[in-house]
């Protein structure tokens, strides 16, 4: 397949996003196996490893889990082969059994582990800063500031790796990973690498013997590695003068923008911090030449201590300034006015003219669930059985959305997996029978062990999987059910109901959402029921199915407004993104509308019917319902005139 990023061009430019910055370093590199979990920002890495894999001969793998996809690449490691494995910075949390003891150890053919982080939370529920796993855990960490830089480094990554046989974790953060810029293309290899696995039990077998010895071992590669940082490009100089400034990832192009918009070059000393550990002659030849310091970095103080610890160790009088002297947040992203008002206050210049731009009014747009969503027909007939004062435990992905009003199903909420094990913690404490919605490929991913474990306690929980044919929150991704479905031969028998079978439940349902009678037995049955159950709902994702299969019923839906009365009940239960409102009267919008029949059932005047449609419905060219982007938000698509949520 033609890309961008398989062109055997070097030195031609080209524009690509951070991302694939990454993928076009490892290229150049000779990756042999790449394995992924998929996950905001980290997605668009293994999306495009699997669309490049087979014309680059590359082994390529959506793993089930974080965990599975860092010990399968390790282990391809092992063979002398170069493997990559990416995620996001949760994904790092989830493979950390493995991961602690990897570079004891210690690879054959250069790994490298990418963990894009999120400062802000913009796609997560948490901020964290990966840069502690690597004193924590011996790990050699790369920061890049630009896709160029991300090229650049992922390149040397491997060869770092293979030197130090330490595995190396790359730390994207968002607006790196979803920014474009110049890259200029490097070589890539002429011949592949030499593929063999030779048995060595001391070097590969970490009991506590050898974990001993490896110990030992680690101490003295990692600072081989700080070494090789040393000599490296990764930490450059810019400016000159008795002020510092030391910077980290995107808070580099930040304060180089600074500087130069106000006329600081012969003032200010720029040093870029842009890999770990943080070689200790680069901090002292930088407080060699400064007086006082300030730190640009996101998330946790982390170069901010290491300049303070290396001044005092070199006894310098030099005043660091950052988070912890208030200059900076520790919260949330930064942006260039965020770094400028900084540098401003921390020498002493005027403050920033501000412009007071009055914000425009405009009605919140909280991400909603697609329009034809079988989530949301999941959703409500679960709610209708169960009840309001039922607790609604709910997962990580489009499920989510089932959170706020008007669905209300949505009161737990924690991390992959955990939907399960919360409503078995809940049940335990009320005595009630709880409700946990999980989705086909975090059924997968994290939830047999909970679902097990719920088992063995006989806890009272009924388990509802949204089988919808794909990961579709992180960008259609094929989740393990969609391959079971795709090879049902080689399959036979995969199923998440046999798996729920398998691991002892008695009472497992199987129903299409949309089949009302059928889906409102099986709640109910489950209501009534003891111990664990599971419903499993299946319907494919209405966008993705668009894609796939486009011919599709030319039928949607249309408001008679004779026989409606206003009286809001489709917008108060459904929060469909196709039902509008205009000066007080309803509607349907025809483009949006998948045609899914819930709000005609809902409403209880008759007054919502079908109709033909005159364009032949969805399916000629790009799928219209596609209005949300790649982490489920919606797009802005003129002036909004959708029902509030009441």
């Amino acid at each position: 397949m033609h890309h961008d990023v398989t062109r055997d061009e070097p030195g031609t430019h080209v524009n690509l996003l951070g991302n694939l910055g990454i993928v076009r370093g490892a290229l150049e590199a000779g990756v042999d196996f790449f394995s992924c979990y998929p996950g905001t920002p980290s997605s668009e890495i293994g999306d495009t490893f699997a669309m490049i894999s087979k014309s680059q001969g590359i082994e390529f793998e959506y793993s089930v889990n974080e965990k599975i996809a860092v010990e399968i690449a390790f282990a391809a490691s092992l063979t002398g082969a170069r493997s990559m494995c990416s995620m996001k910075h949760l994904g790092l949390n989830y493979a950390n059994d493995p991961v602690s003891t990897m570079p004891y150890v210690g690879v054959e053919g250069g790994m490298v582990i990418v963990s894009a982080g999120d400062p802000s939370a913009i796609t997560s529920p948490n901020e964290q800063d990966q840069r502690h796993f690597s004193k924590m855990l011996f790990y050699p960490m790369f920061d890049p500031s630009s896709p160029e830089e991300a090229r650049r480094m992922t390149r040397f990554a491997f060869e770092l790796s293979e030197k130090s046989r330490l595995p190396v974790i790359m730390r994207p953060t968002t607006r790196v990973c979803h920014s474009s810029g110049a890259v200029t293309l490097g070589g890539r290899p002429s011949q592949k690498r030499k593929i063999h696995y030779e048995k060595n039990p001391e070097r590969h077998v970490p009991i506590p013997a050898n974990a001993r010895r490896m110990r030992k071992e680690l101490t003295e590669r990692f600072r081989l590695a700080e070494a090789l940082l040393e000599e490296s490009e990764f930490f450059p100089q810019k400016g000159e003068g008795r002020f510092g400034i030391i910077a980290s990832g995107i808070g580099y192009i930040y304060a180089d923008a600074a500087i130069e918009k106000l006329g600081l070059r012969d003032q200010v000393v720029l040093q870029k911090i842009g890999a770990y550990p943080v070689p200790q002659k680069v901090l002292s030849r930088f407080l060699e030449q400064v007086e006082k310091v300030l730190v640009v970095e996101e998330l946790t103080p982390f170069v901010e201590e290491e300049v303070m610890v290396c001044a005092f160790r070199d006894r310098r009088d030099v005043k660091v300034s950052g988070k912890k002297s208030g200059d900076l947040p520790y919260e949330y992203e930064y942006s260039p006015m965020i770094v400028e008002d900084a540098v401003r206050k921390w020498l002493d210049l005027p403050d920033r003219e501000k412009r007071v731009v009055k914000p425009l009014e405009l009605p919140p747009r909280p991400p909603v669930l697609c329009a034809g969503c079988p989530h949301r027909t999941s959703y409500y007939f679960a709610k209708k059985v169960f009840g309001k004062k039922t607790t609604y435990c709910n997962d990580i992905g489009c499920y989510t959305l089932g959170y706020g009003k008007p669905l209300d199903v949505c009161d737990v909420l924690l991390c992959m997996g955990s939907s399960i094990s919360q409503a078995s913690g809940i049940f335990r404490m009320t005595r009630e029978r709880t409700v946990a919605f999980i989705g086909d490929s975090t059924f997968f991913h994290s939830g047999l062990p909970a679902l097990a474990n719920a088992v063995q306690a006989g806890d009272d929980i009924t388990l509802v999987v949204l089988d919808n044919d794909v990961t579709a929150m992180t960008g259609f991704q094929p989740s393990i059910s969609t391959v079971g479905k795709e090879h049902q031969k080689q399959f036979e028998g995969f199923s998440i109901e046999n798996a729920a079978r398998g691991l002892g439940v008695k009472e497992v349902f199987s129903v299409d959402p949309f089949d009302e009678e059928a889906t409102l037995i099986a709640f109910k049955t489950a209501k009534k029921g003891k111990g664990v159950n599971v419903v499993v709902t299946h319907s494919p994702c209405v966008v993705h199915q668009a894609k796939v299969a486009p011919v599709r019923e030319k039928k949607s839906y249309q408001v008679d407004e004779a026989r409606c009365n206003q009286c809001s009940l489709c917008v108060r239960v459904l929060g469909c993104p196709a039902i509008w409102v205009e000066d007080g009267a309803y509607s349907i919008d025809q483009d949006l509308c998948d045609g899914c029949d819930l709000c005609a059932r809902v409403c209880n005047r008759g007054a919502i019917h079908a109709v033909q449609r005159e364009d032949g419905g969805r399916g000629d060219g790009e799928p219209k319902t596609n209005t949300n982007d790649i982490c489920g938000n919606r797009r802005p698509r003129g002036p909004d005139r959708r029902a509030p949520s009441v």
